[in-house]
């Protein structure tokens, strides 16, 4: 499918134009003490000089602002490869529609397995994989969230249940049972496999886990650790050939290196999703 640009979400001055202008207006101040009579010559000078240095304070700002801030569809796509649907913000309408798409052109054909990936931890990767969930399923698809963020697991806070009896129990031969959310959707906790998470994704269990799951869910949404926790979601992205990404916090190398960690394992980018609030977990 093309990469539509369906929703304008990241509107970003020129950063040329106001350097250009203010040169301009600089140099006109400078013609002007330099025109006008030497008593008069200084004061303007003076002028100047504070016009340049307000400018140079405010256009570094400006400049630092545009580092730290949301990149842009442009920089993700630049960075992380054009994803197979469009690059869209972390709101809820959106969220709707990306189901609607993944179900058309991605989720077929035996398709389950739906892992959310991020670079940084932060970035609202564990609020959209639960978003996601609760869209599908109210899509009117079974739908089974997964916790496997080991490192760091929430998912069992968010719904109000023990982190107990979860995917890395099933992963060490325990049995275990997805937690009932409504009518469409369970919950798989990620358990206690914090000591040892790669050893246990490592496994063929999981696969094992994937297949039978797939027998009763329409779709299989995953929470991964952030790419700067470890190889983790790269388990995950392989074995779905997939990902969906979130991003938000402006850095590029970040981002670089999930776009390796997604080459290693031959997954690409389903879709990118921005979080502007930056607040989320």
């Amino acid at each position: 499918m093309s990469h539509e640009r369906d929703v304008p979400f990241h509107l970003v001055p020129s950063f040329r134009q106001l350097v250009w202008a203010s040169s301009i207006g600089i140099l006109a101040l400078a013609v002007i003490a330099w025109l006008l009579p030497s008593q008069y010559s200084a004061t303007v000078l003076i002028v100047v000089l504070a016009a340049g240095a307000a400018a140079a304070t405010a256009l570094g700002c400006i400049a630092l602002g545009r580092r730290r801030g949301p990149p842009t569809e442009r920089d993700l796509v630049q960075i992380l490869g054009s994803p197979l649907l469009a690059v869209r913000p972390l709101r809820e309408a959106a969220l709707r529609g990306l189901c609607r798409q993944l179900l058309d052109h991605w989720l077929h054909s035996g398709r389950v397995l739906l892992p959310v990936v991020s670079a940084q931890r932060g970035e609202g990767r564990t609020y959209l994989a639960a978003q996601l969930a609760s869209a599908f399923a109210a899509l009117g698809e079974k739908t089974l969230l997964i916790d496997g963020d080991f490192r760091s697991p929430a998912l069992h806070a968010a719904v109000g249940v023990p982190n107990e009896g979860g995917l890395a129990d099933y992963l060490a031969g325990k049995a275990t049972n997805p937690v009932p959310v409504n009518e469409n959707l369970a919950l798989l906790v990620a358990g206690d496999g914090a000591r040892r998470p790669l050893e246990l994704l490592g496994g063929e269990r999981l696969r094992t886990l994937v297949t039978a799951a797939a027998k009763h869910f329409r779709v299989i949404v995953v929470d991964t650790p952030a790419a700067a926790r470890g190889p983790d979601l790269e388990i995950f992205a392989a074995l779905a050939t997939g990902a969906l990404v979130v991003a938000s916090q402006g850095s590029a190398r970040p981002l670089a290196r999930l776009r390796t960690a997604l080459g290693r394992c031959a997954a690409q980018p389903l879709a990118i999703v921005v979080n502007q609030r930056q607040s989320l977990a």
